[in-house]
């Protein structure tokens, strides 16, 4: 390869690898998920620091007149992605330092070609500030929404029925058009329906359904769940599914027809998942319900106005067309 070639490359890689880890350091700090447990969820080991952690004015290196400190170092270390995290866990700290290097070199250039002052540059400063404020605001929302073991028990109360659940067992018999080639996989359609009654019998007789399925089960083609699976209550429920919560135990919903397949849900029995297991999920629902309330007074507070004429434009232009205007005389602002 030729050498100036190999040299943009090795530039550009670690432009890319730079922008994904400001990108990710520009994210405010989460605080980790805590589980009802009350223990903290496991994530991404830390990226070690070095062991005079306790010098954050430290300078630990220089480009021109420019310094960087240890805390500033600590602070991107600390707000690394994951994926980058483990690149720097491999690579080791000297390759990050070289990396940061690069990119004051290249931004200190760019500044003394004035390149920060043009239009475009200044827009991208100032989405991103706004992005980053966003982000903070956010997140500050978050830590201050609480929720009380009231309002969770309350909750399970008004909304039980959404924390009904099914246990069925599941039969699938694969079939094949009438017409269909000789050696291709399945069932015809008379024999999976025949197949389908005759387990339906064997089960409802009370024969363990794990004979049953060893008994009938043809592989590839025919499938009898031999413990039965739970169904959570939700309006998304495929029919199938709906129907079962309205069987009795030991019933069966209406066979299915796929088009490759038949299938029925044989019902084993009805529960409702008990509070101190929904706790969490509770909690989690009402937290976000009081965040969208938040903001929406935020909004309503902000005196909002969006041109409609404007935002009526029906796609973005592609990259290097002519963008839409916007009308002439826009509505004048309220």
């Amino acid at each position: 390869m030729n050498g100036k070639v190999y040299r943009g490359a090795a530039v550009l890689i670690f432009l890319v690898f730079f922008a994904s880890l400001l990108a990710s350091a520009q994210q405010p700090e989460s605080k980790p998920t805590t589980q009802a447990s009350g223990q903290q969820a496991s994530g991404p080991a830390a990226t070690p620091l070095p062991a005079d952690a306790a010098t954050p004015n430290k300078t630990v290196l220089k480009v021109g007149t420019q310094s960087v400190t240890q805390g500033d170092m600590d602070f991107l270390l600390r707000n690394l992605d994951p994926q980058t995290r483990r690149a720097v866990a491999q690579q080791g700290l000297r390759a990050l330092a070289d990396r940061y290097v690069l990119m004051l070199v290249l931004a200190q250039e760019a500044t003394n070609k004035h390149l920060d002052e043009s239009a475009d540059f200044q827009r991208e400063m100032a989405a991103q500030r706004n992005r980053m404020l966003a982000q903070a605001e956010y997140q500050n929302l978050t830590q201050q929404v609480k929720v009380t073991p009231e309002e969770i028990s309350q909750y399970y109360a008004a909304h039980g029925a959404d924390f009904d659940e099914v246990k069925a067992r599941q039969i699938v018999v694969r079939t094949k058009p009438p017409n269909a080639k000789e050696g291709t996989p399945g069932l015809t359609p008379e024999e999976g329906r025949a197949r389908i009654e005759a387990i339906k019998k064997a089960l409802a007789s009370g024969t363990d359904p794990k004979q049953v399925a060893k008994d009938f089960a043809i592989p590839n083609q025919v499938m009898v769940d031999a413990e039965p699976r739970s169904i959570r209550q939700s309006s998304s429920l495929p029919d199938p599914q709906k129907e079962a919560f309205k069987l009795k135990d030991g019933e069966f919903t209406t066979i299915q027809e796929t088009g490759s397949a038949l299938a029925l849900l044989q019902v084993v029995s009805h529960d409702r998942v008990a509070l101190k297991d929904a706790s969490q999920e509770i909690e989690n629902t009402l937290r976000q319900q009081k965040l969208e309330t938040e903001i929406a007074e935020l909004k309503k507070k902000s005196n909002v106005w969006i041109d409609e004429g404007y935002f009526k434009v029906a796609s973005v232009p592609a990259p290097g067309a002519t963008p839409t205007e916007p009308p002439s005389n826009p509505p004048a602002k309220p």
